[in-house]
């Protein structure tokens, strides 16, 4: 089913016209991306340069290709954000081949997922050949999240090729279920983001136990 859906699914009209589901032009809509986010820890900074460090050595050979994303990024990362521990529970559904057509060549890849209680995905866009960048991407990624199950009607995502982060909102409460998704944090220069992507990440975790507990 999963295949399927991100086969036919190839842009944000497409979204539209299968799922019925529309871009929220309310820039509060994905309030947890401004809300007040808590201050990482001496240990969790240190931890982020790591991340960096490491990114920044292994980058220098070119894109990070598969393999390699989960490896050096996405787990340190998830073991930053306290997601291997209570009261957080993963899971790793099927991954699924990911195919774009740009205007100059088709890009395949595969998304790897990790589901942090249901309601947080963890989605790593790897290739063989070349970075796929994560925008183009974007509405592949809603329609795999959508064709999965999940807890209630508010699902989050974060969606990462190595070089950029971003994250994703889908909230299905209302008759017409919306989408919504954050600009794009980079791992790339000196004056990197990766310590706001684990300060929403942690604020997103806290989200999604929230929604387990109730």
């Amino acid at each position: 089913m999963t295949l399927a859906v991100t086969d036919r699914i190839k842009s944000f009209k497409d979204l539209k016209r299968s799922f019925n589901l529309e871009q929220s032009k309310d820039l509060a809509f994905f309030s947890e991306l401004s809300e007040e986010l808590q201050e990482l820890s001496q240990e969790e900074k240190a931890g982020v340069g790591k991340i960096k460090k490491r990114f920044d050595y292994h980058r220098e050979d070119g894109f990070l290709l598969e393999g390699t994303v989960n490896l050096l990024v996405v787990s340190p990362l998830l073991e930053l954000a306290g997601f291997l521990d209570e009261p957080y529970q993963i899971r790793s559904p099927f991954g699924v081949e990911l195919v774009i057509d740009d205007t100059v060549e088709t890009l395949r890849g595969f998304i790897d997922t990790l589901v942090v209680n249901n309601n947080l995905w963890i989605l790593s866009l790897e290739s063989k050949r070349s970075a796929i960048p994560v925008g183009v991407a974007l509405p592949q990624l809603f329609a795999y999240m959508l064709a999965q199950p999940r807890q209630g009607n508010l699902a989050f995502g974060l969606a990462t090729n190595g070089d950029e982060f971003i994250f994703l909102k889908l909230d299905l409460s209302a008759e017409q279920p919306l989408y919504g998704f954050s600009r794009a944090y980079s791992l790339l220069p000196v004056n990197h983001e990766l310590d706001i992507v684990l300060k929403i990440l942690k604020r997103l975790g806290n989200a999604v136990a929230e929604t387990k507990e109730n």
